[in-house]
């Protein structure tokens, strides 16, 4: 019996995933950061489509390095490229092509640590430039850890303020965001999950200036996350829900349940490697 106890507690430890810099979502942020002196070189692609109106593509690829300044502190730099096209189905059938490319920082403080206290908690800030776009992003990041650390459930809620260049000078608007998800373990190298994001638009600046909301929409789907170490890959797709509504009353800005200026479908990939 003893031996049997024994071996059970074994195999529970080497069951646990490490957590050490384990980012399992694609749309969200864990309290799971670098350890001090750990490095991360992370290649991000993402895919946007279809809108209710309009033939809509949009590509991500984001570049990024991490670095664990402390235990509690990781930086990151970011090289980022975006191009995307929109052609309209309604008249004058019209078609918008647009292209950029800017660099973003980022900061996560850890506060609290899921693995030693009951929650995790950590704030994180990320400013990006473009010749096109100016942005800050700040969040709160929760994390609670059930089942022997084999379940993990996070919630961020971000607050993103953008100034976009116009041709008549730059235009202030603003999202405030509620994402959740929950990633379990179903073996140490492999884990499963399902994300869930409320994104609200807003004219003006959350943060700082009165804003007023325009959207609301709300996006569903699952994440696997394989860890052939030193290699990560991540992938998940999510669908735009039928849900959206539009608080400012704008005409046609919510059509079938949809976010007529949200694209309804989303993919992204993320590879990485510890160095």
């Amino acid at each position: 019996m003893r031996k049997t106890a024994a071996l059970a507690v074994v195999l529970l430890a080497c069951a646990r995933p490490a957590h050490s810099d384990d980012q399992p979502f694609l749309t969200l942020s864990s309290t799971d950061i670098d350890s001090e002196g750990e490095h991360e070189l992370e290649q991000s692609l993402g895919w946007k489509s279809g809108q209710t109106s309009a033939s809509y593509n949009d590509f991500v690829s984001r570049t990024e390095l991490e670095y664990g300044i402390t235990d509690d502190l990781q930086g990151s730099l970011y090289l980022n490229y975006e191009r995307s096209g929109t052609r309209f189905h309604l008249p004058p059938f019209s078609s918008e092509n647009e292209s950029f490319a800017g660099v973003s920082g980022e900061l996560i403080y850890r506060l609290l640590n899921a693995d030693f206290s009951p929650l995790g908690f950590a704030l994180y800030v990320e400013p990006t430039w473009s010749d096109e776009e100016r942005e800050i992003e700040t969040k709160i990041l929760l994390q609670k850890n059930l089942l022997n650390d084999t379940l993990r459930c996070v919630l961020n809620v971000n607050f993103d303020d953008n100034w976009a260049r116009q041709a008549n000078g730059w235009i202030q608007q603003s999202a405030l965001e509620f994402d959740t998800g929950i990633s379990y373990a179903i073996a140490p190298e492999l884990s499963a999950g399902v994300e869930f994001d409320n994104e609200r638009a807003f004219e003006g600046l959350v943060i700082g200036t009165p804003a007023r909301e325009q959207a609301s929409a709300f996006f569903v789907g699952p994440t696997i996350d394989y860890k052939p170490s030193p290699w990560k890959i991540t992938v998940g797709a999510q669908a735009q829900l039928p849900r959206a509504t539009s608080p400012a009353g704008n005409p046609g800005a919510v059509a079938g349940g949809f976010s007529t200026h949200a694209e309804r479908f989303r993919f992204g990939l993320r590879v990485s490697r510890d160095f």
